[in-house]
Parts: structure tokens; C-alpha cells; sequence
């Protein structure tokens, strides 16, 4: 007859209890890694937590050999974050760049670099309450900073030349270091306007045209000297069909094209709305898709949509849907 040793079992119970722990700590620190993009899955950072950067943009800063993302920090605080990477597909958490602090409405912050001055300067969508009208402040804010990972410290805010503006976008044009803001206009979004920043990217010109169009969520690229404008319609959380523009010049006028969403079978621009257009260096004809899938609302945990975009030989925009896929469905510059 066995007889039970009381005091083996509970060594050997806590000696499990022990490795079991072990293996569980070791288990959370092991960081997650990406080598490709999965459109609408879960994002983490190389801590193992959630992207928290919505409807921002990337930049990537050449001295530095560094990427940065920035977005709307829909956590708490609320305000401005910041992520580095050096791929593209692994992101560093630098922080909450920005609090809105007193800001009803904080959204949309996109940074440029200006490589004359070294300063990193944030316009982003200032709104609140006026006249009893939730976004009917509707101004252009801008803040700066020394470091790419800030702080920012807010230098204006205002109507740019009189208009309102809502969501926005930025283009810089390589070739003459001039950058623009694209900016959901009057009358609540119905139209759509694009203004030339100051040499410094501090302030607005009185460069700044409408193009009759009622939409938002403004991105711009240009490729063999036609420019492309794309845009989401009006529908508050809710995704809806996707449309662009072409120009030959940034300031238009453009002429509506149809949606570039190819296969969309949800006519919803593949359940996303579109934040920006990063050109990819060290890549020919490079140009990231940068879409929010925002899930109803404007939550932390919402996801992103990252697509390559094509423009075809004919001069047409097209995206189409890639459950996964990597950089090298571009081809590197010689």
C-alpha cells in the first residue's frame, strides 16, 4: 500500500505554482514583432499595447533613419501621441506629444519637418462649442516643438483666411519644400479646401482655393506631375464609399474620378476612412493608404487599415484589399 507524502505534494505543488508563474512572466515580456501589414487587425506596440494614433500621419525623418507616426491619443490623456519605428511595422511609444487640455476638440494632427530650422510643426482640427453648435468653432491650430517626440507646445489657432476647417490633411511637395493643408470647409464639410502653408509651416497664405466638393478626411499625392486628391464622404463614425479627385496642379481644379476602392464589396472603402498618404522612401512610387476603422466612434481601441495604392497606367487610383502584405510590394529605388 502507497502511503501519501503530504509533504512531497505540497513541495511539488509549489515547485509547479513557481514554474507556472515563471513561464507567465516570461510569456508577457516577450514583445511582439512584425514583418508585414494585416488591414484591420490587432496593432501593438513593442510594449505588447494597443496603437493609440488615430487620424494622424507618418513622417519620416532622414537624419535620424527614424519613422514617426503621430495621432489622436483617444486615451487618457487625451491630446497628441507619438510612436517611432524604423520598419514601419514596429512602433515605440514616445508619449502623449500634445494634451488638449483645455480643447473641446482635439483631432486629426498632422507634422511636418522643416530641416532649415529643425522644428517639427503640428496643425491639427481645434473645435468646440459656438453659438450653441457643437464643432462650431470649425479652426486650423498649430503648435511646435525641437524634438520629433515633442513636447508640442500650441503657437495659433484660427480660420484660416475666414473659412472653417474640420478634418484635415497635409502634402509637402518634395521639390519646392512647400506644404499644404486640405481642410473639410464651410457650411459644415461642404466643400473642400486646400491652402499653402507660410515657408516656415507656421501660418496659412492667402494661397487657398475651394473645390466644390462635400466630403472630408482629405489625403494628397502626386505622381508624373498629376495630382491626386482622396476623401471620404460625410457620415459622422460610419464608413461610406471613398472618392478621388485628379488635378495638374495641388491648388486644382479637380475633377471628381470615382472610388479607388477596388472590390469594396461593403462600398464602405473597406470598412475605413481615410487619414493620409505616406510616399514610402527608398521605394519607386511608393504610397501608403492610412485609413481609421473607427468602429462606430472615436474609441482608443479602434483599428487601422494600412493599403498600398496603385495608380495604374491609364493615371487611375486604385487600393485594393490585402489581408496581409509587406514592403516588398513596392519596388526599391536604384
Amino acid at each position: 500500500m502507497r502511503v501519501f507524502d503530504k509533504t512531497n505534494f505540497i513541495k511539488y505543488y509549489f515547485l509547479s505554482l513557481i514554474f507556472l508563474l515563471l513561464v507567465n512572466l516570461v510569456s508577457s515580456q516577450v514583445k511582439m514583432r512584425y514583418n508585414s501589414f494585416k488591414p484591420g487587425g490587432e496593432w501593438l506596440d513593442t510594449d505588447g499595447k494597443h496603437i493609440d494614433s488615430h487620424g494622424g500621419n507618418i513622417i519620416y525623418v532622414e537624419h535620424l533613419k527614424t519613422y514617426y507616426w503621430y495621432g489622436e491619443h483617444r486615451g487618457k490623456p487625451r491630446g497628441a501621441s507619438c510612436y517611432s519605428s524604423k520598419d514601419l511595422y514596429n512602433w515605440k511609444n514616445e508619449g502623449v506629444v500634445i494634451e488638449k487640455g483645455d480643447i473641446k476638440i482635439f483631432e486629426r494632427p498632422k507634422v511636418i519637418y522643416n530641416d532649415v530650422n529643425g522644428q517639427y510643426v503640428m496643425w491639427f482640427h481645434y473645435d468646440g462649442v459656438l453659438n450653441g453648435r457643437n464643432y462650431g468653432i470649425a479652426e486650423l491650430g498649430v503648435a511646435v516643438s525641437d524634438s520629433p517626440t515633442g513636447p508640442f507646445i500650441i503657437k495659433d489657432h484660427y480660420r484660416p483666411n475666414g473659412h472653417e476647417s474640420r478634418d484635415i490633411g497635409m502634402y509637402f511637395e518634395p521639390d519646392t519644400k512647400k506644404a499644404y493643408i486640405g481642410y473639410a470647409a464651410d457650411h459644415v464639410n461642404r466643400t473642400i479646401r486646400i491652402v499653402e502653408l507660410s515657408d516656415d509651416y507656421l501660418s496659412t497664405t492667402t494661397n487657398d482655393v475651394d473645390i466644390d466638393a462635400h466630403c472630408e478626411g482629405p489625403g494628397i499625392l502626386k505622381k508624373n506631375g498629376k495630382f491626386y486628391l482622396l476623401t471620404s464622404q460625410c457620415s459622422g463614425w460610419t464608413p461610406n464609399p471613398g472618392t478621388y479627385y485628379t488635378a495638374n496642379s495641388v491648388m486644382g481644379p479637380y475633377t471628381s474620378q470615382g472610388s479607388p476602392f477596388i472590390g469594396d464589396a461593403g462600398n464602405n472603402s473597406f470598412n475605413s476612412q481615410p487619414c493620409f498618404i505616406f510616399k514610402i522612401p527608398g521605394y519607386k512610387d511608393a504610397y501608403l493608404y492610412m485609413g481609421d476603422r473607427w468602429n462606430g466612434g472615436g474609441r482608443p481601441e479602434s483599428q487601422y487599415v494600412f493599403l498600398p495604392i496603385t495608380i495604374t497606367e491609364k493615371g487611375e487610383m486604385e487600393i485594393h484589399w490585402y489581408n496581409e502584405w509587406d514592403l516588398s510590394f513596392f519596388t526599391p529605388d536604384r
